[in-house]
């Protein structure tokens, strides 16, 4: 392994792996993803739990890219003990006002790296065809959840894609009016929205297509979504930063709306000059 590839997070390995696992490999993904700490038993009580044989653990380990099963679990104890390091260290900012400020970036940068690092062309596509064919898009969300859904409204009606972020309506109202040509947009970070959840669980039960955004790969929205992209959101604050999704969001609305530029450029012109009227303008 490369020095780049080989300090790679295990949930940025099995994301890139994830649709080109075999069946055996697929149990001890879900088994890992319902229970990090499978991992932390040996090959052989892992393959057991599972009910697969051992060197089909040992092969799920390496198409991850690990050299064995045992570079896999030594590698998943050390990424937690760096978790538990980096809660000890929730808003203990450096000593400077400016040097705060630099920390804040970098972290936001690494964390727009991760989600880039994430995200696969061919689902980013699918997901903007999607957004284009819907006859609804509704966009749910609670907490820091609520404002991402908002900001994401607002971009994609920008760009001739009308969507709802309503916190009037409760989501199961909202949710009960899809079908399977309207589509549902879902915002789920720790702590989970139950509402939330529920409502998305709701909507997939009636075969309404879910976009879905979360933190984790083993969250409980991926599960339930079509399409789920994690946004990586470390924070010196007990908060999802917001640069990762403003990163997605962009990039959404950008390559929605190129697909009718002409059409968009016309419907820019046509709401300044009706909001005209509303801004000053120094002659």
């Amino acid at each position: 392994m490369t020095k780049s590839h080989a300090s790679e997070p295990f949930m940025e390995r099995l994301a890139k792996q994830l649709n080109g696992l075999t069946d055996g490999q697929r149990l001890i993904a879900n088994r890992l993803l319902e229970e990090p700490a499978a991992a932390f038993n040996s090959a052989e009580r892992l393959a057991k739990e599972v009910q697969v044989s051992v060197p089909t653990a040992v092969r799920f380990a390496q198409t991850l890219g690990y050299a064995g099963y045992g570079e896999m679990r030594q590698a998943l104890v050390s990424e937690a003990r760096e978790k538990r390091g980096k809660q000890a260290r929730f808003l203990q900012t450096p000593s400077s006002a400016m040097r705060t400020l630099e920390e804040v970036l970098r972290r936001d940068v690494a964390n727009m790296e991760s989600t880039f690092r994430q995200v696969n062309g061919q689902t980013l596509e699918d997901v903007v065809g999607a957004l284009s064919k819907a006859r609804h898009r509704v966009i749910l969300g609670r907490g820091i959840s609520c404002h991402m859904a908002g900001v994401l409204a607002y971009l994609l009606t920008q760009v001739g894609l009308t969507s709802v972020a309503d916190q009037s309506v409760d989501f199961a109202t909202q949710t009960s009016q899809l079908s399977a040509k309207d589509l549902l947009i879902a915002f789920s970070f720790h702590p989970y929205s139950r509402e939330t959840l529920d409502a998305v669980a709701y909507a997939r039960e009636r075969h309404v297509p879910i976009l879905g955004f979360t933190d984790r790969l083993d969250a409980p929205l991926s599960r339930l979504g079509n399409w789920v992209f994690p946004l990586s959101g470390e924070n010196l604050l007990y908060s999802h930063s917001l640069a990762s999704f403003m990163l997605m969001a962009n990039a959404l609305a950008v390559l929605a709306a190129s697909k009718s530029a002409a059409k968009n450029i016309h419907r820019f012109k046509e709401a300044e000059r009706i909001s005209q009227p509303l801004y000053h303008s120094e002659e």
